[in-house]
């Protein structure tokens, strides 16, 4: 199963984190922001400014190493920035608020 973002506009058009990379994605007339892991997906929506992240490590003494340990998807808000994080390894779920 697919991992990772979806963005869909409010006109119907949907991009993923497969077919763009998130700072080329036009970040005005988001209608939803989802979080895809192992079947399960969070939406995101009624947001005026969205974010995504990943957190990855590598073993510098091993070419391709590179891997991602979790993957984020939140929005502004007032002060905060909201965040929904799910771990690569065990597939839980988190909400933290991180403020500004």
């Amino acid at each position: 199963m697919r991992r990772g973002w979806e963005v869909e506009y409010k006109n119907g058009t949907v991009v993923t984190e497969e077919q763009l990379h998130w700072s080329k994605v036009i970040k005005r007339d988001i209608q939803r922001l989802t979080l895809k892991y192992g079947g399960r997906e969070w939406n995101l929506s009624g947001k005026l400014a969205y974010l995504q992240k990943k957190r990855g490590s590598v073993d510098p003494n091993i070419p391709g190493s590179f891997r991602i340990e979790s993957r984020s998807i939140g929005y502004y808000d007032t002060n905060c920035k909201v965040w929904y994080t799910v771990d690569e390894n065990t597939g839980q779920m988190n909400m933290t608020v991180e403020e500004i």
